[in-house]
């Protein structure tokens, strides 16, 4: 396992230039506080690439730990040696940087070109892995998503972004970070705003709406994509979003309020077993 303390150039700026990336499938685990969750979602990062690894797709777990305090690197420092079949590789940042950071070093330095962003409280369904990343390398997407099931401490589980893009993503965030992210065009659109000052945990939101409005496509897979817990310290939480975030998001996007007044299709339907469906 490879440790290194910000061995990457500075994330906290949106990073602009395309990097290089071979084929196959980084799952970026972005951790902050979060030892007590690792293991579960680990578990199901590493079946994910275990099952993609029978289609003959290579992958590797790239774990980017934001200076946690809760015993998470001595945690990472042993984890590889447990799992001699999966490339695991951590980064260990020395000061917080925040999710956005955190991301941003997690698409530069994966070695493959698609990515699956899996925060480390969530979990993946392993068993359908490979038909997003075969949905992916069919459609060419540069962000592809599917059913997220939601669970929270004494709520019924729900489910969440179960349909196609609409007019709605510019008038409130619905479609999680949860899913996978073609790391070259994603850089090509400056990464993820690292602006502690107002995005405020929305910049997966502003990272979507820029990939959106600078026409990269934008695809949904009828499939369940993993489970998205709800947790009062959760890593990526919005419990401090502010309505005037939103309103300045709208208005970089959609300043004309044209692209929401209809809920009219942006993005497409796909399954490699059918094609396209919408």
């Amino acid at each position: 396992m490879n440790h290194s303390p910000r061995p990457l150039p500075d994330a906290t700026e949106p990073a602009s230039f395309p990097v290089p990336k071979a084929v196959g499938l980084t799952i970026c685990i972005p951790n902050w506080n979060h030892q007590v969750f690792l293991p579960r979602s680990l578990s199901t990062a590493i079946r994910g690439l275990r099952a993609l690894a029978e289609t003959g797709v290579a992958g590797e777990i790239l774990i980017v730990d934001d200076a946690s305090r809760d015993g998470s690197a001595g945690y990472l420092f042993n984890l590889a040696g447990y799992y001699p079949d999966v490339r695991i590789r951590t980064i260990l940042l020395d000061r917080n940087s925040g999710p956005a950071t955190a991301r941003n070093l997690g698409l530069l330095g994966a070695r493959y070109r698609t990515v699956c962003m899996l925060d480390a409280d969530n979990e993946l369904l392993p068993e359908n892995l490979p038909v997003f990343y075969r949905a992916m390398m069919e459609t060419g997407a540069a962000f592809l998503y599917g059913n997220l099931v939601i669970r929270e401490a004494g709520k019924e589980t729900e489910l969440m972004s179960n349909e196609c893009i609409t007019g709605k993503i510019f008038r409130g965030n619905y479609v999680d970070n949860f899913a996978l992210v073609d790391a070259r065009q994603a850089l090509q659109c400056g990464g993820f705003v690292a602006d502690r000052e107002w995005m405020s945990n929305s910049e997966d939101w502003e990272l979507l709406l820029h990939l959106l409005n600078d026409d990269r496509l934008a695809v949904f897979v009828p499939l369940v994509f993993g489970y998205y817990y709800k947790n009062p310290a959760s890593f990526s939480a919005d419990h401090d979003q502010t309505y005037p975030i939103g309103l300045r998001i709208q208005r970089m996007y959609d300043q004309h309020q044209i692209r929401s007044h209809e809920d009219a299709l942006i993005g497409r339907m796909y399954h490699p077993s059918i094609g396209w469906i919408i």
